[in-house]
């Protein structure tokens, strides 16, 4: 039976994306900017996302456990990048230029982990083990996953050249992407206290 055309995981994806553009617009996240990844990488990551959105439209969903433990892992993704946002608010307390505190304290890009998880969550409401296609979408999400790092490298790198020594020293304190557990682990190795 041929799904409908809004029963295509590539709805899914518009709405996750648009639900993070208003957060954006809605949190006032205006520290947000900066160097990003360099062009290459921008220009890699908008045609890869336009190739999965062309491929999750030949893949239906259902509204199935699969579904609603899709949409759960979805709504966690939201919230990490909600509270990526939120750090990122202008407070005038706080005037460095590297923003180290709130989830950013231990993650150094919980932004990209929020959208690996909403395509993670994405492809799980799409379940389907039997489909060559949804097959492909795991391969499309390992190779997401590694352009991604790339462009998190490439990122890591201006950002060193635009903030210097600030951020080299936070990156030596906060982890690239899994936080506070690695975060602990790597300061108690050192000996140092985890506490400010």
């Amino acid at each position: 039976m041929e799904a409908v055309w809004y029963q295509r995981l590539m709805m899914i994806q518009i709405i996750w994306y648009i639900v993070s553009w208003l957060l954006f617009a809605f949190i006032k996240a205006e520290r947000m900017t900066g160097a990003g990844p360099g062009k290459a990488c921008q220009m890699g990551n908008k045609l890869f996302w336009v190739v999965g959105l062309i491929w999750m439209w030949f893949i239906p969903f259902s509204l199935n456990t699969a579904f609603w433990i899709g949409c759960f892992i979805i709504t966690v993704g939201e919230i990490v990048l909600s509270l990526g946002f939120w750090a990122m608010r202008k407070h005038p307390e706080k005037n460095q230029t590297v923003v180290d505190w709130g989830i950013y304290k231990f993650s150094r890009n919980s932004h990209v982990m929020a959208g690996i998880i909403c395509l993670f969550g994405t492809i799980i409401t799409g379940w389907n083990l039997e489909s060559p296609l949804y097959w492909g979408l795991w391969v499309y999400f390992l190779v997401r996953v590694i352009q991604v790092h790339m462009g998190v490298l490439s990122e890591e790198t201006l950002n060193i050249k635009r903030f210097g020594q600030e951020y080299i020293d936070y990156m030596k304190k906060t982890p690239r992407y899994a936080g506070f557990s690695l975060a602990i682990i790597k300061h108690k190795r050192r000996g140092e206290s985890i506490h400010e």
